[in-house]
């Protein structure tokens, strides 16, 4: 069978040559795949981003490979590296089975498409769960005491800002500044955020990850308006004066 490993990691720190959650991963899934006789023809991967989205470009590809049948199974270390949402999970994997694709944790003995094995993989998932909002309950006040004092709180930069391990402030990154002007100078000529994601496209402007826009991400940058504005928000604190620069003059 086909087979794509799906490698995921939540932190920045796991990525680096001085961790080994990647490759520990791939490690994994490699040695299940010799001994089940699986094909990897394919890899994924999502490094520094949270099990609690969607919102990924390594899943979103596995999902096309999947709905384009170029694999027929996804391996995946954990089932928490496909989601640490038990809604997530299901979705991503019912979506998967739709393509007759199957999701199979090398480490988690069971099969999540009968009963009993639904049945565990729902726990786990929800342990995951319950994990991530532990750990997230812990760091919160931390960040928004950062927050209220308009200090970057943590979390990946919006596209035109940069920020250092520890650093308490955001810095302006130039191409992806330009990139949010003008996306707000497209929108104020009332364009639809599809036909605002063409035009950068073809005028060779891509996202902070050097790839093409999509509507949704440009969505995103128009939901930072006030961040971009110089004022700061996190986790329901109110918006105070930032201490980044602004990128958008009122």
């Amino acid at each position: 069978m086909r087979a794509a490993g799906y490698l995921r990691v939540s932190t920045e720190q796991q990525v680096g040559p001085e961790h080994f959650g990647l490759d520990s991963q791939r490690a994994q899934i490699e040695a299940f795949a010799t001994a089940h006789l699986y094909e990897l023809v394919t890899w994924f991967e999502d490094a520094g981003l949270s099990g609690g989205t969607l919102d990924r470009p390594g899943l979103s590809a596995c999902m096309d490979a999947a709905a384009y049948r170029e694999v027929d199974v996804v391996l995946v270390a954990k089932m928490d590296r496909l989601s640490r949402d038990v809604s997530d999970s299901l979705a991503i994997r019912s979506r998967l089975l739709l393509s007759n694709v199957q999701v199979v944790s090398v480490s988690e003995p069971y099969d999540p498409y009968d009963p009993t094995g639904l049945f565990m993989m729902h726990v786990i998932t929800a342990m995951a769960q319950l994990e991530k909002s532990r750990i997230k309950d812990r760091l919160s006040g931390g960040r928004k005491a950062k927050a209220r004092q308009g200090g970057y709180a943590g979390g990946r930069p919006a596209l035109g800002y940069t920020a250092t391990k520890g650093g308490k402030v955001l810095t302006v990154e130039p191409a992806g500044a330009a990139a949010v002007q003008r996306i707000y100078a497209l929108r104020s000529e009332h364009l639809s955020m599809g036909k605002i994601a063409a035009v950068l496209n073809s005028e060779g402007i891509t996202t902070a990850e050097g790839k093409t826009f999509h509507d949704n991400q440009v969505k995103r940058v128009l939901d930072r308006e006030t961040l971009y504005s110089g004022r700061y928000v996190y986790a329901g604190v109110t918006a105070v004066e930032g201490k980044q620069q602004a990128i958008l003059r009122g």
